[in-house]
């Protein structure tokens, strides 16, 4: 296969406060998955109309435990709406999702949002339960997971096969020693094996070292400008190796309160999302989309090679000042 792109996008709730605060409650899918607000739908279906608008397709690492949230209608139908457009529907797991149940039914559960905090048959029974979920909404077995704050290890990646998914995507770099908790520390974007599992390292550059800017961001349209993402996708493709950019499911959206109220076009991000759509679908041939679904096949069929390749940088101090001014512009709720 020749290098290519993945888009992928986290879709969960949020937990809008709720465990600090028991006055709340986790927000409904209705708000962060869909986005609606009045007769707008600003989450997945503006996400969706994007893609299809361009012809490209996305994996959708869906969240498995919105019912202990409260939600226990809400992942089926993001499924069938995700499989019904072309989408990829693969896995994805925030432990305390699960933990926040168990307590709301007076059971002792950790607290901890990192799946690689938790002890090895935990991790392997959260991995098997959610991966028989995503099966039942989709009649398919997932072949790929990504664990929810990239707080993931080795030590997941060994549980992953007993789920029977050989695909993970929880690896980045500017995430590691902090919530991506690899002992792995020879930074890389691009594929690498460990042991039977590929994982599929979200993709991140270097940037200039200025007061106030992170060493190293990761491919999120979120916190990156369309030219960083795009430059980065041209350096990981010339050195040989994948792109994986990531989106949440309320990328495009923007909101008041940790509970959802108020929610709007996030108009910078989703131009962003739009521009890169765009440059992707019209230089296709030179930089090919593909789903996590579709590598699993390749493998199968013996036609993939990974391939590990050392960070890229882009070094634009202006650049990264204006995109650190855009940003501070953006999270005011009124603009």
């Amino acid at each position: 296969m020749k290098p290519g792109v993945y888009i992928t996008v986290d879709v969960e709730c949020s937990m809008g406060g709720a465990w600090a605060d028991p006055a709340l409650r986790p927000v409904a899918p209705s708000r962060t998955v869909w986005g609606r607000f009045g007769d707008r739908k600003l989450g997945l279906p503006r996400i969706a109309d994007i893609l299809g608008e361009h012809g490209l397709k996305a994996t959708f690492f869906v969240e498995a435990f919105m019912a202990e949230q409260g939600h226990p209608d809400g992942p089926e139908p993001i499924c069938h709406y995700l499989l019904e457009r072309g989408h990829d529907v693969q896995l994805h797991i925030h432990p305390n999702h699960k933990h926040y149940g168990m307590k709301q039914r007076g059971q002792d559960a950790p607290f901890t949002d990192q799946m690689a905090d938790l002890p090895p048959q935990s991790q392997r029974e959260l991995l098997k339960e959610g991966a028989d979920r995503i099966e039942a909404w989709t009649g398919r077995r997932p072949v790929a997971f990504r664990a929810g704050n990239m707080g993931a290890s080795e030590e997941t990646l060994q549980q992953l096969p007993a789920a029977r998914i050989r695909i993970d995507s929880s690896y980045t770099f500017p995430y590691l020693g902090g919530q991506c908790k690899f002992a792995e520390r020879e930074s890389y974007n691009g594929t690498k094996w460990y042991g039977d599992v590929l994982e599929v390292a979200l993709s991140g550059f270097r940037q200039v070292r200025l007061p106030g800017l992170h060493p190293s961001k990761p491919l999120d349209l979120m916190g990156i400008c369309f030219e960083e993402c795009r430059d980065a996708v041209r350096q990981i493709s010339a050195a040989g190796a994948d792109s994986v950019l990531i989106l949440h499911s309320f990328s495009l959206l923007k909101v008041r309160n940790v509970q959802y109220e108020g929610g709007r076009v996030n108009r910078i991000v989703s131009r962003r999302f739009a521009r890169l759509c765009q440059w992707l679908a019209g230089n296709a041939s030179q930089y090919p989309s593909y789903t996590f679904r579709g590598l699993a096949e390749a493998l199968a069929r013996g036609e993939y090679e990974a391939k590990a390749v050392p960070p890229c940088a882009l070094h634009s101090p202006l650049r990264s000042l204006v995109r650190k001014a855009v940003q501070a512009y953006n999270g005011l709720h009124w603009t």
